[in-house]
């Protein structure tokens, strides 16, 4: 079979672009042959369809001056280079099936209109929530948000969602009015893949025929499981952003006696990491310690030496591959009960379930992993049995296929 995947980035950028590069490496290993269509980029793995690929366009807010930010207004809006360079990429490769993962603004959904004229069956991974959400994260001004919900997507203009301006919450605001009056999505688009069940219950809510949405979740290869016995610390891996619930995790670390006399590592950065650091500072918590990003190849070490992951998350997190990393490591995880994060932590057998937001519940979580060591392996040695069982390469390549396969008859 023929599968084309396409992301907007065509190197390792985050949680989308892994499962993007993992999938097409299992689609590979089982014999299919994997066709990619992205954005050009200096950091891109090599491929022989880069010549396809559409020009790079820098979406910050620094960039271009006013001739270049109304050139990416227009690409977001509706990209004809990507729909003629899709269409010229389908003439030479006819796939079988093509599946969408993120491509928002730099590719646009343009691109479903040449898939159709090719007759090429469109499978897309909702990743985020970006097809009901203007601003992809169901959050605003630090709390839930459904306004958009019946398509009022003005309402992400009065509250300045999309990082925090007006003018920008307009353009995604435009963008989605735009392509719920064409159908792009509805119209083109056969099957959705769900990673979590809570996301597909969403796009039921917000008016998405829930017949199209399947649940396959997000899979990983278990590595080996350490063979030295756990440091005397703990570890959140992530984004350092308010809707990541980092400042509710060191307001439980200030308030815990207990928690203080271990290290908490994290790793990660983002626009919240000066902020976070000051606090740590100002509370004498010297037991935590800001790793800064790091690679996939970095972050191995640091989480197979943990005692357990924290996942203290404040908006609906979808299906975070941080959690799978650190179950498939035979470590416990704390999270938050937002989102698909139930789905992936049993309370009491792979982890602890807390309150979002909830400092006080956070910290009585950490404290019993930590007073409870064997207990704490106990979920890690299940956590890794979960893994295997529901979370596999196989499980995922069994479910996608079907999926193919029903998007093609």
């Amino acid at each position: 079979m023929k599968v084309l995947q396409v992301n907007k980035f065509h190197y390792n950028r985050g949680g989308a672009e892994t499962v993007y590069f993992a999938l097409s490496d299992l689609l590979r290993r089982h014999g299919h042959e994997v066709i990619p269509f992205a954005m050009q980029d200096d950091r891109n793995e090599e491929t022989p369809y880069a010549r396809y690929f559409v020009s790079n366009i820098d979406l910050r807010e620094e960039a271009g001056g006013l001739a270049g930010k109304a050139a990416a207004a227009g690409r977001i809006l509706y990209s004809r280079e990507a729909e003629r360079k899709m269409d010229a990429l389908l003439r030479e490769t006819r796939p079988d099936v093509a599946h969408l993962h993120n491509i928002y603004h730099q590719l646009s959904p343009s691109i479903l209109r040449a898939l159709a004229r090719h007759k090429v069956p469109v499978v897309m991974t909702l990743h985020d929530y970006k097809l009901i959400c203007p601003a992809y994260t169901l959050y605003t001004n630090g709390a839930l948000c459904e306004r958009c919900k019946g398509h009022r997507y003005y309402n992400a203009v009065l509250q300045g969602c999309v990082k925090g301006s007006r003018a920008k919450s307009a353009l995604c605001a435009a963008e989605a009015y735009l392509h719920a009056g064409l159908g792009s999505y509805r119209r083109h688009v056969k099957f959705y893949v769900a990673p979590s069940r809570f996301i597909a219950s969403k796009m039921l809510e917000f008016g998405i025929d829930g017949g199209l949405v399947v649940h396959v979740p997000n899979f990983i290869a278990p590595p080996p499981l350490p063979a030295k016995p756990p440091g005397r610390y703990f570890v959140y891996a992530g984004r350092l952003e308010r809707v990541k619930g980092v400042g509710t995790l060191l307001r439980a670390i200030d308030a815990s006696a207990l928690a203080r006399d271990f290290e908490l590592r994290i790793a990660g950065d983002g626009e919240d990491r000066a902020e976070l650091e000051a606090y740590a500072r100002e509370r004498g918590l010297s037991n935590v310690r800001f790793l800064g990003h790091l690679s996939q190849a970095e972050l191995e070490p640091v989480t197979a030496g943990a005692r357990f992951a924290v996942v203290p998350s404040e908006w609906h997190e979808n299906a975070p591959l941080s959690v799978l990393e650190a179950a498939a490591r035979g470590k416990a995880v704390v999270a938050s009960d937002l989102g698909g994060l139930p789905e992936m932590v049993i309370h009491g057998e792979t982890g602890l379930i807390f309150r979002a937001g909830d400092a006080v519940a956070l910290g009585g979580c950490i404290e019993q992993l930590l007073r409870e060591p064997e207990r704490a392996a106990e979920m890690g040695v299940k956590a890794r049995a979960l893994v295997e069982e529901t979370f596999s390469p196989e499980s995922h390549y069994r479910r996608t296929m079907a999926v193919y396969e029903r998007a093609m008859t």
